[in-house]
């Protein structure tokens, strides 16, 4: 799993800062060490900050592991943005583009983005804002809908890059796999997901469903799935994925064995009344 072999170059020696009833934690790199990104809210629904790592349970196939790794400061991000720009949406597309710029707005200054279509690439992750609202500008419009084929094209553009990785999409998630696009499956996506440890998240139409298979491969990578309805604003939508990917906690664990197999993860908080999303599942290699 590629996270574990880079995992944030940037923490390596980052002592956090917490308030006065907290530990200071040092998150520590590690190619055995798998991370796991835990959004945490409280019940009126906003984030719960002022965790402590012991606040934390970690389950491992269902096993209780030690949390050797804790950090509650913001991560910097590497995203791949994917909007749907086939004709259906013509009507639509000042309103996308503008949620996107609302979207890198709320990026950092060292946070990573790119922008593209379903259909076509966009120039590569960069820091420079102004760049990527150029790039928008510059979309042309999908003459299909290869949902399947641009997630995984997001995939392999996030590969090399050491910080945390997101893709962040918004289509209705049905797949039209025509032409140079007709091998890749939901299966093979999913795959990847586990064993890369990206993070992905969905955005539906306004009023239309996401597919299932779109809806599990986020639920499963510790995103998640958000369908509008007609009157929803999707650039309070798009702004609100970026403040929850500033808003997570990091933790580290050592698997007690590395099989190669699928591990089933699941996080806890210890304190009634919060809940917890976070990545389900991983993939136990080196």
């Amino acid at each position: 799993m590629r996270l574990r072999a880079c995992l944030i170059g940037v923490l390596v020696a980052g002592i956090v800062t917490l308030d006065a009833r907290q530990q200071s934690q040092v998150f520590r790199s590690s190619v055995d060490l798998v991370p796991v990104f835990a959004t945490v809210t409280n019940p009126d629904g906003s984030f719960a900050r002022g965790l402590t790592k012991d606040d934390f349970i970690v389950l491992d196939n269902r096993a209780p592991q030690a949390i050797t790794s804790f950090s509650s400061e913001a991560q910097t991000i590497s995203a791949s943005v994917i909007l749907d720009t086939s004709g259906s949406m013509a009507s639509a597309l000042p309103r996308v583009f503008g949620a996107a710029r609302a979207f890198l707005d709320r990026l950092t200054a060292e946070d990573r983005a790119m922008v593209g279509s379903l259909f076509y690439v966009g120039p590569p992750l960069t820091t420079d804002k102004a760049r990527l609202r150029t790039s928008l500008d510059m979309l042309p419009r999908d003459p299909g809908s290869p949902v399947f084929a641009a997630l995984d094209r997001s995939l392999t553009a996030l590969k090399p890059e050491s910080n945390r990785r997101v893709i962040v999409i918004y289509s209705d998630g049905k797949n039209s796999n025509t032409g140079p696009f007709r091998t890749t499956t939901s299966d093979q996506l999913l795959s990847r997901v586990e064993t890369e440890g990206v993070m992905v998240y969905a955005i539906g139409f306004e009023g239309a469903s996401i597919s299932g298979a779109v809806k599990n491969i986020a639920k499963r990578s510790g995103g998640r799935a958000t369908e509008l309805k007609g009157a929803d604003d999707l650039s309070l939508a798009l702004a609100a994925v970026a403040d929850e990917l500033h808003q997570q906690y990091l933790l580290g664990f050592t698997p007690a064995a590395f099989d190669g197999q699928v591990h089933k993860i699941e996080v806890r908080v210890q304190k009634p009344g919060f809940t917890v999303r976070a990545r389900e599942t991983y993939v136990a290699v080196r």
